[in-house]
């Protein structure tokens, strides 16, 4: 077997190092209002605008932005799944998220638990034309008075929040900036997809409860589930969990002729011990690794301990050879959130299929 050049380390290591993280660039986008910019994260069901004086922040996969780097001054808008929650026969359904959801949240952070009321007349309210309530108070937060307004609505099955928090310096500064993001937010029927992504979505049908994270210009299709942030702004194809950020990515390599699997990961475990040294690298399955398949060829899985920038995850790889590329599905967690996406790895797996 040939020792892979060290040119290959980036592409070989790049499964493990992707965090999944979202950054685009700030641009206005030809449906946003005049003199704002769209601020939804890829996939999301709406349409969010910030004034262009503000500054986009979506690496965590939620919508949204903020106005000072120095003081805090965000809006977001969040997704909570409806199904469980419960109000009195007749109550308002979002007035009740509103005191049993989001006011305990704030009062975890605020001193004493203490908040004061400052809603006045703007209860009602209509969010991207659905009924909503919009409630405004206050609270002395790490020293520092900040004002917290949310809008809340429910729709198709699940809550959706607007959070507006500032501090008291930047309210009277920046409201009409946020009145101005919720009167324009829109609600739509498909995934968000920026105009400047690096890759677009290939044009296949998903299987139930998925969706596509792969594009045409490949010789697979890739599935995750549709709750999950698909990462379109690199070159690979990956998934993240918004949670945790457990991560799903897809990397392929053309190997020397007669390459084995069991080559391939045994050349990628010394990368892996000369990046991360003895003590950063750990495999956990037998070197021979576990046979399975992917995309109905003959695959081998392979279980290790990684560390990066300083953390230690858990990886699982499933590599299969197909028309003489090697093919990489990497599971990637947290070690103590390993065994809780182990149910949708298999999914992705038995959905993967070569074209």
């Amino acid at each position: 077997m040939k020792l892979f050049a060290k040119s290959t380390v980036v592409l070989l290591l790049a499964a493990l190092l992707s965090v999944g993280s979202l950054v685009s660039c700030v641009k206005k986008e030809n449906d946003a209002p005049d003199g704002m910019m769209i601020v939804s994260a890829a996939g999301a069901d709406y349409l969010l605008y910030a004034p262009t004086t503000w500054n986009r922040n979506t690496v965590y996969g939620v919508s949204g932005a903020y106005r000072d780097v120095s003081e805090q001054s965000t809006v977001s808008v969040s997704r909570f799944s409806a199904e469980g929650f419960t109000a009195e026969e007749g109550a308002d359904r979002n007035a009740a998220y509103w005191e049993t959801v989001c006011l305990p949240l704030i009062r975890a952070v605020a001193l004493n638990g203490e908040v004061t009321d400052r809603t006045g007349d703007d209860s009602a309210a209509l969010f991207g034309g659905a009924d909503a309530v919009r409630r405004h108070v206050s609270a002395i937060v790490n020293g520092k008075t900040l004002h917290f307004v949310r809008i809340i609505a429910e729709r198709n099955g699940y809550f959706y929040v607007f959070a507006f928090t500032v501090t008291d310096a930047l309210y009277d500064y920046c409201i009409a900036d946020a009145n101005k993001m919720a009167k324009e937010f829109v609600f739509t029927d498909t995934p968000y997809v920026p105009e400047d992504y690096a890759w677009k979505p290939a044009k296949v049908a998903a299987p139930d409860g998925m969706q596509v994270a792969s594009s045409d210009e490949v010789s697979y299709r890739f599935f995750v589930p549709a709750d999950w942030v698909v990462d379109r702004d690199r070159r690979i194809f990956s998934a993240y969990e918004p949670t945790d950020r457990t991560n799903i990515s897809v990397v392929p390599f053309l190997p020397d002729t007669g390459t084995s699997v069991d080559d391939y990961f045994a050349a990628s475990a010394d990368l892996m011990r000369e990046t991360a040294g003895e003590d950063g690298f750990t495999l956990l399955s037998d070197a021979g690794g576990v046979e399975t398949e992917l995309g109905g060829r003959p695959a081998k899985q392979y279980d290790f301990l990684f560390t990066v920038g300083g953390e230690r995850y858990r990886y699982r790889q499933i590599i299969a050879l197909y028309k003489g590329m090697l093919y990489t599905v990497t599971y990637t967690a947290a070690e103590a959130r390993f065994e809780e996406h182990l149910g949708v790895l298999d999914a992705v797996r038995q959905a993967f299929a070569f074209r």
